[in-house]
């Protein structure tokens, strides 16, 4: 299962698809505001999304209303 973390005050997503236990070895940049860390072994174990300052007011209200799978960071 992954792991959603919304953090407002960076205003970013992350998802984590692998244990916490992964060892993130290396970030890619797919452009300015998206990331994938892989593993030791080269695997996807999560990936980050830096939104805009000003986020759409639905995609927070969407965020929010989704805290029972998001976790929501300060």
């Amino acid at each position: 299962m992954a792991l959603v973390k919304y953090d407002k005050k960076a205003n970013a997503l992350y998802v984590r698809l692998a244990p916490s236990k992964k060892h993130i070895k290396e970030t890619i940049s797919l452009g300015e505001d998206r990331f994938v860390d892989l593993d030791d072994k080269g695997h996807v174990v999560g990936f980050e999304i830096l939104f805009p300052k000003s986020m759409p007011k639905e995609a927070a209200k969407a965020i929010i209303r989704s805290k029972d799978i998001i976790e929501l960071t300060q």
